[in-house]
């Protein structure tokens, strides 16, 4: 009986694939603490922040990002199990130091600065993760593959995200038991990734120090970048335009992300304060109705669609793909906006507002998730339909770069704007949202007319 799927991946892939999933049991229930919108709940709930607070925590998973642009420089040359390990490890010990927070005003700034912290290390882990990807599953069976590991990762962060909040809502100090439990986890993932070998490396790796003396091999290849040229500023962004200089079609690649990206990031704060504040305020259950309208209901839709996903990334390929995943995600803020709409004006539709904004916002979390599912595999593999396979880490941080920086400024400019401008800036969401497919439509067309397959093997 082979319940993990391991005969369905190709051959030469299997083992990898099984270390892979079986690190991903005990790792995920750290992963699923520390990214997503769980530690926004806990600021709003049990700490009490304000709303710049709960718009910074909101923030911090997705701003992470942006030290990506150093991270997969830093994958260039190096062996990937080491700086897994490296990144993995350093997560766990910043979830683990939060148990020692309390719960007071600077309780909570200490909180969302140790959470950014270890987000800042878990965002090493996903830009390696996609090195390894690269490495070790082939690009025809790549989105298959992925969407069986995400499957597994998103059960189990879902179910862990959501015994959190059950224990939130019993005492407020739960957090100090559930970050050093998720931390202890973690280490155990991490132990386990390492009977994984990363496919072709020590030939690549071996090919790299001859070309040290080799002007025709150093050629083909992408050298180390040290670690001072890492610490200077103008490197590392010189190496991400002279790229994106070079290869439009990934510029304007990016460009369609970033109006997808600042469409939903915008509006995650925005869907914290609501519900948290407005929705769920005064009801004895109300951490837990947040955290499964805000968590719960995203992540068991993207679970549902991950499968269907895999398949239709592989057929489609990653511009086509990205057309059908925004549809998702215009739809998910057209909810929020009918929702959000219908909590302002509460006083006026009566007894029944409650039971039908959970719903809206409900429909709003199905679609998010749904749009999530596809974007979670266009997102960690979309870059290789451009990038060289030397240069695979260099695209992947650029890319993660970018999505850190609308990350950094998103959310909080879209709670600024909703406390300035209340439900028109859903309306600004979607428009971003559609000026983003339109940009994907035009691209797959342009492929289409020129033939161009992408550069990925």
């Amino acid at each position: 009986m082979d319940l993990l799927g391991v005969r369905k991946v190709p051959f030469l892939s299997r083992s990898n694939y099984y270390y892979e999933l079986t690190h991903l049991f005990p790792w995920s229930i750290l992963a699923g603490v520390v990214e997503g919108q769980f530690a926004g709940v806990v600021i709003s709930k049990t700490f009490h922040g304000s709303s710049l607070l709960i718009a910074v925590a909101t923030a911090t998973p997705f701003a992470a990002y942006v030290f990506s642009l150093i991270w997969g420089m830093l994958c260039v040359g190096r062996p990937k199990m080491k700086l897994a390990m490296t990144f993995g490890w350093g997560t766990a010990l910043c979830a683990a130091l939060i148990g020692a927070i309390p719960n007071t005003p600077f309780g909570a700034v200490w909180f969302v600065l140790q959470m950014a912290l270890a987000q800042v290390l878990l965002a090493g882990v996903v830009t390696v993760r996609s090195a390894i990807w690269r490495s070790n599953y082939p690009a025809d069976a790549r989105g298959r593959i992925a969407a069986r590991l995400q499957f597994v990762r998103s059960v189990i962060s879902v179910l862990v995200v959501q015994a959190s909040a059950a224990l939130c809502d019993r005492t407020g100090g739960a957090y100090r038991v559930i970050f050093p439990s998720a931390a202890v986890c973690g280490v155990i993932g991490v132990a386990l990734l390492l009977r994984g070998k990363i496919r072709g490396e020590r030939r690549e790796l071996r090919s790299l120090r001859a070309a040290a003396g080799d002007v025709e091999v150093r050629a083909r290849f992408s050298e180390p970048f040290g670690l001072t040229a890492l610490m200077s500023p103008g490197h590392v962004f010189g190496q991400m335009f002279r790229i994106l200089r070079r290869d439009r079609r990934f510029l304007l690649y990016c460009a369609a992300q970033t109006l997808l990206g600042v469409a939903n990031l915008m509006t995650i704060s925005i869907v914290v304060a609501i519900v948290t504040r407005e929705l769920a305020v005064d009801h004895r259950y109300g951490f837990w109705i947040s955290t499964t309208l805000i968590s719960a209901l995203p992540i068991l839709s993207l679970l549902g669609s991950l499968r269907r996903w895999g398949l239709l990334f592989d057929s489609l390929g990653v511009l086509r793909f990205r057309v059908v995943n925004v549809v998702c995600w215009a739809l998910a803020i057209f909810f929020g906006l009918i929702g959000t709409l219908l909590i302002e004006g509460s006083t006026r539709v009566g007894s029944w507002w409650f039971p039908t904004a959970v719903t809206l916002f409900a429909l709003r979390g199905i679609l998010h998730g749904l749009g999530q599912g596809g974007g979670s595999l266009a997102w960690n593999l979309g870059h290789l339909h451009f990038a060289k396979p030397e240069e695979a880490e260099v695209y992947m941080g650029i890319h993660v770069f970018l999505a850190g920086v609308r990350g950094l400024i998103a959310p909080l400019g879209g709670m600024w704007l909703w406390s300035r401008m209340g439900w028109p800036v859903w309306l600004a969401a979607l428009l971003f949202a559609l000026a983003g497919l339109a940009m994907f439509s035009a691209l797959a067309r342009k492929e289409a007319q020129l033939g161009i397959c992408g550069q990925e093997a």
